[in-house]
């Protein structure tokens, strides 16, 4: 019985992946007003290239350093990994997990199977991928028990705190070793009048870091890691901190089909022109601070909440947070640390190898 309303608990909590929201919406006259900005130029190294037309692929390397903690969790058939969450921030880090060649299941709401086919639109990574709905009790209850790692996040609202503490119950998920969870900018640099106003007026999505968030927040992360502590010394948790989430998918010439399909810009186009799409484009470099350090756009808001350039204050890349938390798993340097995840202008995104060296550089 408890195991049946524990279920349908997190049935409820996992929201719909798939409306067309509001958030994304703003007017022509808007629009005007938005700039671009300034952004971090780097320098491209051509690069052999797969069927997904990415620099050395994150499912083509393997660990790059020779760490034999306990908590790193390797890429592997035998490695399971759970993805818990709601939005394409959750849709995306299974996909790049299961590509890395991590078994992974992903927890959805019933109803949503073929939407997140679509998004991930490549039938090789559900050779990989499985997913299981939340009212599934039996699947479910199997699914903790193998998992090794679990990858948690949502694109707007935080997890419930029962979810929470029924899926790092130790005594259902006993062999979790690793627990990475997606948080937010909350030191409160570069927030205020602005921000808050580019949010109503430009992108709903814009991260405010208003007083109620940040309390759920901090409560979130403070649960993360009192959960992982009861496991002892053979979990450890990371958490990964990003700002305003913006693109996610796949986007054009060249395309990464690595990140989400073009069903991702269907989903979030409200208007002619397709700014995340645009982001994408241009957006693929990333880079990490130890810490909560990262500061929003200040006054500078209403100009940035779509700009569609790397390095802009505030902004975090969809694809790149999702990338650090895969990444994340087989690094000693992310153990028990919180990082934030800035954008780079970059046509072409990290790769494995540089991954490893952000994390050991940075942190």
């Amino acid at each position: 019985m408890k195991s049946i309303l524990q279920a349908a608990l997190l049935a409820v909590s996992l929201l719909y992946i798939v409306t067309v929201s509001d958030a994304f919406v703003v007017s022509p006259n808007q629009r005007r007003g938005i700039g671009i900005g300034l952004g971090i130029e780097t320098i491209g190294r051509k690069r052999d290239t797969n069927k997904y037309g990415a620099r050395d692929p994150i499912h083509s390397v393997r660990m790059v350093s020779s760490s034999t903690s306990s908590t790193v969790v390797l890429p592997s058939s035998e490695s399971t990994v759970g993805v818990i969450g709601r939005g394409y921030v959750s849709v995306l880090s299974a996909k790049l997990a299961a590509l890395a060649g991590y078994n992974v299941w992903l927890l959805m709401p019933p109803g949503q199977q073929e939407t997140i086919t679509e998004l991930i639109n490549d039938e090789t990574v559900f050779q990989n991928l499985e997913l299981v709905e939340a009212t599934d009790t039996d699947l479910l209850a199997t699914k903790l028990q193998e998992s090794e790692a679990f990858l948690i996040s949502s694109d707007e609202d935080i997890m419930n705190e029962s979810v929470m503490t029924y899926i790092l119950d130790p005594n259902i998920a006993t062999k979790v070793k690793r627990v990475v969870a997606m948080s937010r900018n909350l030191n409160g640099k570069g927030m205020g009048f602005f921000v808050k106003a580019s949010k109503f007026s430009a992108n709903r999505q814009v991260w405010d870091n208003n007083e109620t968030a940040n309390q759920e927040y901090k409560k979130f992360e403070e649960l993360v890691k009192k959960q992982t502590k009861a496991y002892g010394d053979g979990c450890d948790y990371t958490i990964v901190r990003a700002g305003t989430l913006k693109g996610g998918g796949c986007g054009d010439d060249p395309k990464l089909e690595q990140y989400l399909s073009k069903k991702f810009y269907e989903l979030t186009q409200t208007d002619v022109v397709n700014w995340q799409l645009l982001f994408d484009c241009d957006v693929r470099g990333a880079t990490i601070t130890k810490g909560d350090t990262l500061a929003g756009p200040g006054i500078n808001a209403v100009f940035t909440a779509i700009g569609t350039s790397g390095g802009l204050a505030g902004d975090s890349s969809r694809c790149a947070v999702a990338e650090a938390m895969v990444q994340s798993l087989r690094s000693e340097k992310t153990a028990n640390v919180d990082f934030g995840v800035a954008t780079v202008q970059s046509r072409e995104p990290p790769t494995t190898k540089e991954w490893q060296t952000l994390f050991e550089t940075s942190l």
